[in-house]
């Protein structure tokens, strides 16, 4: 099997259950990006709203792998006020990707989710060979299954697996 690497972010825990869902189906190395300072309540959602539109890039905790090893890196983000999170961004923007491939998802309350599934290739700088995005709703219901399965099925068509 080919190393996979699941990066992603969750505030709220959606984008962790579904990276949880991917990997049960992959079996990935799993990295959730830790932040020197927490977003908890009011504060913390409205710090990240006004991350996403000023830019801003938060410190984050240093990773324990090396990306230029990876034959797939998988990016997860929640979408906030239309945009990547800035923890992705941060990561996006400071880490050495290396040559290997990327596939991206977002998790959403509202919309945008194709333009910031675009964003977050661009942000890589490669074009994605799955990408997959899924609503709060969607995900409280467990209603994933099948938009997670083609994801996956997209990955494993790339014979990345």
């Amino acid at each position: 099997m080919k190393k996979i690497l699941l990066v992603y972010y969750s505030r709220t825990g959606f984008t962790r259950r579904v990276a949880e869902e991917i990997n049960k189906r992959l079996e990935c190395d799993v990295c959730e990006l830790q932040e020197e300072h927490p977003r908890g309540g009011i504060a913390g959602y409205l710090r990240s709203a006004f991350e996403a539109y000023t830019g801003h890039l938060p410190a984050l905790r240093e990773l324990e792998y090396e990306l230029g090893k990876c034959a797939l890196l998988i990016v997860g983000s929640p979408i906030w006020a239309g945009r990547v999170c800035a923890p992705v961004r941060a990561f996006l923007a400071h880490q050495p990707l290396g040559t290997g491939e990327i596939a991206v998802f977002v998790t959403y309350g509202g919309m945008g989710a194709s333009k910031v599934l675009d964003s977050l290739a661009a942000l890589a700088g490669k074009a994605a060979v799955a990408r997959l995005a899924l609503t709060d709703r969607e995900i409280d219901a467990d209603a994933m299954a099948h938009k997670v399965d083609a994801f996956v099925a997209g990955v494993r068509a790339k014979g990345l697996t």
